[in-house]
């Protein structure tokens, strides 16, 4: 019996225009009456996650920052990175072409001053923005680095700072531009896990939606594990089952068939 709901957002419940389908305030109050959490898991801060669910932002618990950040129950947990860490951070990205930073904290979301077009871009993920000269004179806890890489991630970021911060911070792709680096130990699956310790609900009775590298630790904590039907084809083997695409309202359709229809 299904027990908890954790949802990835882009590629998974937003369709590519970043559109919320609007069956999903229809089924929140459905999947309420029968007792079944939802959670939504996701790389967007949680003041834009707040935005993106209102008006029924107060019913749902939040993973945000890949898990950076948690709200349950409207109680907040935060893991923040070291300032050494951070700085050192900061200073090996400087080395790399273009890349832009972004840093997460507790007050705002801190960054150089971008063009207007990149400015569009961020601008449905972090709302709180304050632009910087310098990142290293950011006073604010941060919790989330958040890197754009115009030449991928997966093939120039990633593999340069895991061969020098692979031992000491969790780094995780997050789509084709994007990666974010947390604490060690910190992504979606963790917090997710707590969120379950807390509530008393195993795995078995979890389902969970994700479609991109981010997303594996947070299936790997669900026995009715949804991988997209748009995600990159070696995503499969981390699900148990594969939904149809965020464009055709996979979330929705698995969500009907399986935890209202139980």
């Amino acid at each position: 019996m299904i027990r908890l709901i954790a949802c990835d957002m882009d590629g998974s419940l937003l369709d590519d225009r970043k559109r919320m389908p609007p069956e999903f305030f229809e089924i929140l109050p459905r999947l309420k009456k029968k007792g079944i959490s939802f959670v939504v898991a996701s790389g967007r801060s949680y003041v834009t996650l707040q935005q993106n669910f209102s008006p029924v932002s107060e019913q749902i618990d939040y993973i945000c920052d890949n898990g950076a950040y948690v709200l349950h129950s409207g109680a907040p947990a935060v893991n923040t990175l070291s300032h050494g860490l951070l700085r050192s951070l900061i200073r090996a990205c400087s080395e790399l072409q273009d890349i832009q930073l972004i840093l997460c904290g507790a007050r705002a979301s801190y960054m150089k001053a971008f063009t207007d077009e990149f400015n569009v871009e961020i601008g449905s993920y972090y709302i709180n923005r304050r632009f910087v000269d310098d990142l290293s004179t950011v006073d604010d806890d941060i919790f989330k680095v958040a890197i754009y890489d115009a030449n991928h991630p997966e093939t120039h970021t990633h593999p340069y700072l895991t061969e020098r911060f692979g031992s000491q911070l969790s780094l995780q792709i997050s789509g084709p531009y994007w990666m974010d680096v947390m604490s060690k130990g910190i992504n979606k699956g963790a917090a997710l896990e707590k969120i379950q310790n807390k509530l008393g609900i195993t795995p078995e009775e979890t389902m969970a939606f994700g479609d991109s590298y981010n997303d594996i630790e947070l299936l790997g904590r669900a026995r009715f594990s949804f991988v997209m039907e748009n995600s990159n084809e070696d995503m499969r083997r981390y699900g148990n089952f594969v939904a149809a695409s965020n464009n055709d309202k996979g979330v929705i359709r698995a969500i009907e068939e399986y935890a209202l229809s139980q």
